[in-house]
C-alpha cells in the first residue's frame, strides 16, 4: 500500500512538569475569548421541561486567540508558522450554540458538550430520535437541566449552515508552504470524471504529479495518463475502461496553504474551560449558573473552585467526533491552561481504534481510514488502546491516556462500539492494544459492545449487496449518557464494561468465522476486515472480530432484544456488491437477513424459521420482556426506553 510522504507524525502536546511550574513567577498562559452573541432566544417555541422550566438558545462566533509559544501549545502542527498579531498571538473563530435554562435556579450545574460531526449536530438524535437541533425530540436531554454546548472544531467546514471554524493559513515568511500529498476518490457510479483537491495546487512537477487506479483495496495499482487540471482544485479524468463504479481513484500532488488544523483540539480546550470558568464581567453567558443549587450527591463538587459554573462536564462524540475525542486525550488537551481538567466524562461514540487525521500539515478530519477505500488515512496507528504499554513494533510505550494521566487531568470514560467498527475500525484494538492477549482498561474507564448494531443503521447504500440492517440501538446510549452524567457528577457506579475478550473465546480471526448458509440472499462471508497498516518490515497487528452464534448474530456485547431475541441476524457489515468492487466491505451499512416464516420456506436457510424457534403462543413476547426487563436491570436501558421496546418488539 503506498504511503503518503508529505506526512508529519502528530506531536503530543508538550505538559511543563509539575516542578518547573511551581518554580516559574509567571501565572500559567490563559486563552484569550470573546464572544459575538448573534441570536439569543428562547428554545423549542417556549416550551416548559418540568423542574427545569424553559430553555434559551445563544448562538454567535467566539474569537479567539492562542499563544504559540506556550508550551501546552507547542505540539500543534503549524501553529509556530500562522500568522501573528502585533502582540504575538495567533487568532481564528468558531462557531458556538449553546441551550441552557432560561432560570439559572431551575438549572443542573451540568454542561454537556457535543463535539460536532462535519459541522452538524447529531446528538439531537438521541432525544427520541429527532434529528433536528431545533427540535427537542422527546426532551430527554432538557428534562435533565442540562446546558448543552456545541462549537466549530474542523477548518475546512464552510457552510454558513454548519457549525465550523476559520482558522489561519501557515506560511513560511510571506512564502507560500507546499508539500505532495494524496486523495482518494470513489465515484460510485460510471460517468462521473471530476475530482476536488482538499487543497489548492502548489506546482506541477510531472515527477511529483500521479493518478493511480486499483479495483479494490489490495489491488495493485495502475498508473492513468489521461486528466489533466480544470483549477487548482480539480481534475478532470478520462475513465479507464476495465474498472467498475467502486474503482479507487488515487491522485497525488503538490499542495499549498495548509490550514493549522491542530488549532481544532485548543479551540475546544479554551472554549469549554472559558465557558466553565470566566466571570459575566467577561461576557460569560454561563457564569450566573456558578449560583444553581447543587444536587443530592454533588456537594463536593458543586464546592470546588475548578468546577466553576459547572459541578461537571462531559463530552459526547459519535463516529469522526468520537474519533476526535480520543485524539484530544491522548495529545493532551484535556489540561487546560492554567491546570485544570476540561471535561469530566468523554463519550466517544462507535470510533472503533482509531483516531482522526487532525493535527497535521495538510490534515483532512473528515478523511479515515476504511477497508476499501482510504485505507492508509492517518490515525488508525499505535497506540489504540487506553492503558499505556509497549507497541509491540516498536516498543514505544504509550496509551490514549499516557498524556492525561501524566498530569492527574483524566475524565471518565465511556468507549462505546457497534459490531460495525470490529470489521471496518480496528475495535479489538481498544482491549488488546496491538497484542493477541487482552489488556485491562484502566479504572476510569468502560468498554461497551453493541451487538449486531451498524454504524448507521438503516442507512441503503447503492454499492452494499445486503438488505441494510436497521437494528435502532439509540435507546442504549441514552442510557449510557445518562450514566455518564452521573458517574462524572456524582460518582455514581455505571454497568461493568461488556465487551468481547480473547481469553473468553468471544473475538475470532476473520477467517475463523463461519456464517450461516442463506442462498435466498447469496450471503457470503467477508474474507476481509480494516486493519492499521504497520510501519515498513513490520508485522501486522493483531485484530479479531466478535464471536458469533449459529444465526450470525454476535455472541458477545450487549444484546438487545431484537438479537436476544431474534427475528432475523443482524450484521454490523455488509459487502460491496458486483460492479462496484465485489467483495470489499460495504461503507457504513451493515445487514439484515430475516428469517424464514416456517421449515417450508428456508429454502436451503441453515437458521431455524421462525415457526421452528418461537412454538408457543406468546413465547416470544415473554422472551422479549425478560430481554429487556434484564437489560434494564443491569442499567443499559432507561425505564421509558424500556416500556417502549417491549411495546414495539412483543407487540409484533
Amino acid at each position: 500500500m503506498p504511503k503518503l510522504r508529505h506526512l508529519m507524525l502528530p506531536l503530543l502536546a508538550i505538559v511543563m512538569p509539575q516542578a518547573a511550574q511551581a518554580k516559574t513567577a509567571q501565572p500559567p498562559p490563559r486563552p484569550s475569548v470573546r464572544l459575538e452573541v448573534t441570536a439569543r432566544t428562547p428554545a423549542f417555541g417556549g416550551q416548559e421541561f418540568g423542574t427545569h422550566g424553559s430553555y434559551e438558545t445563544i448562538t454567535g462566533k467566539a474569537h479567539m486567540r492562542i499563544d504559540p509559544l506556550a508550551p501546552a501549545n507547542r505540539g500543534i502542527v503549524d501553529l509556530n508558522l500562522a500568522p501573528r498579531a502585533a502582540d504575538g498571538m495567533v487568532e481564528y473563530d468558531v462557531d458556538f450554540v449553546i441551550q441552557r435554562p432560561a432560570d439559572p435556579a431551575k438549572a443542573r450545574r451540568v454542561m454537556l458538550y457535543e463535539v460536532v460531526n462535519r459541522g452538524m449536530r447529531l446528538m439531537a438524535m438521541m432525544a427520541g430520535g429527532s434529528p433536528n437541533p431545533a427540535s427537542p425530540g422527546d426532551g430527554l436531554l432538557q428534562r435533565q437541566g442540562y446546558t448543552l454546548v456545541a462549537s466549530g472544531w474542523q477548518g475546512d467546514v464552510a457552510s454558513k449552515a454548519l457549525v465550523g471554524a476559520r482558522f489561519p493559513i501557515a506560511s513560511d515568511n510571506g512564502k507560500p508552504v507546499t508539500g505532495q500529498i494524496s486523495t482518494e476518490t470513489i465515484f460510485e457510479d460510471m460517468t462521473s470524471k471530476r475530482i476536488t483537491l482538499p487543497y489548492p495546487v502548489g506546482g506541477d512537477d510531472p515527477a511529483l504529479t500521479r493518478l493511480t487506479v486499483r479495483a479494490v483495496a489490495d489491488s495493485a495499482p495502475q498508473t492513468l495518463t489521461g486528466w489533466r487540471f480544470t483549477d487548482d482544485r480539480h481534475i478532470e479524468i478520462e475513465r479507464p475502461t476495465g474498472f467498475d463504479a467502486g474503482a479507487i481513484y488515487r491522485f497525488e500532488y503538490v499542495a499549498k496553504d495548509p490550514w493549522v488544523m491542530g488549532l481544532g483540539f485548543a479551540a475546544t480546550r479554551d472554549f469549554i474551560a472559558w465557558l466553565r470558568h470566566a466571570p459575566a464581567a467577561q461576557g460569560n453567558p454561563l457564569a450566573d449558573l456558578a449560583a444553581a443549587p447543587c444536587e443530592r450527591n454533588a456537594q463536593r463538587a458543586c464546592a470546588n473552585p475548578q468546577g466553576g459554573a459547572f459541578s461537571s462536564a462531559v463530552a459526547f462524540g459519535g463516529s469522526q467526533s468520537g474519533r476526535y475525542l480520543r485524539d484530544f486525550l491522548w495529545q493532551g488537551f484535556n489540561r487546560d491552561l492554567a491546570g485544570r481538567r476540561v471535561f469530566d466524562g468523554v463519550i466517544p461514540f462507535i470510533p472503533g481504534g482509531r483516531r482522526t487525521y487532525t493535527n497535521f500539515r495538510f490534515a483532512e478530519p473528515g478523511r479515515f481510514s476504511r477497508q476499501h477505500e482510504d485505507h492508509d488515512v492517518p490515525g488508525f496507528t499505535f497506540p489504540f488502546t487506553y492503558a499505556s504499554l509497549p507497541d509491540p513494533n516498536s516498543g514505544r510505550i504509550d496509551g490514549i491516556l499516557r498524556a492525561c494521566t501524566t498530569t492527574a487531568t483524566c475524565p471518565k470514560v465511556f468507549h462505546i462500539d457497534t459490531s460495525a467498527e470490529f470489521w471496518q475500525a480496528g475495535s479489538s484494538l481498544v482491549s488488546t492494544g496491538g497484542t493477541n492477549r487482552d489488556v485491562a482498561l484502566p479504572a476510569n474507564v468502560r468498554a461497551y459492545m453493541i451487538a449486531g448494531g451498524a454504524h448507521a443503521p438503516g442507512m441503503i447504500l447503492p454499492a452494499c449487496a445486503y438488505p441494510a440492517n436497521n437494528l435502532n440501538y439509540t435507546p442504549i446510549v441514552r442510557a449510557m449518557l445518562i450514566a455518564m452524567v452521573d458517574w462524572a457528577g456524582k460518582g455514581t457506579a455505571p454497568p461493568a464494561s461488556r465487551w468481547p475478550r480473547l481469553a473468553r473465546g468471544e473475538l475470532k480471526p476473520v477467517d475463523a468465522l463461519k456464517g450461516p448458509q442463506v442462498p435466498t440472499a447469496g450471503l457470503v462471508w467477508p474474507k476481509v476486515m480494516n486493519r492499521p497498516i504497520p510501519p515498513a518490515g513490520k508485522p501486522a497487528w493483531p485484530a479479531y472480530v466478535p464471536a458469533i452464534d449459529a444465526d450470525g448474530n454476535d455472541l458477545p456485547g450487549i444484546r438487545m432484544p431484537q438479537v436476544a431475541v431474534p427475528r432475523g441476524t443482524y450484521l454490523g457489515w455488509n459487502l460491496r456488491k458486483a460492479g462496484y468492487g465485489e467483495g470489499d466491505i460495504c461503507l457504513l451499512s451493515g445487514t439484515y437477513l430475516p428469517f424464514a416464516k416456517d421449515a417450508e420456506s428456508r429454502g436451503g436457510d441453515s437458521r431455524a424459521s421462525l415457526a421452528e424457534r418461537y412454538r408457543l403462543a406468546g413465547e416470544r413476547e415473554a422472551k422479549v420482556r425478560a430481554a429487556t426487563a434484564r437489560l434494564q436491570t443491569e442499567g443499559f436501558l432507561l425505564p421509558e426506553d424500556a416500556s417502549k421496546l417491549v411495546a414495539v418488539e412483543a407487540g409484533q
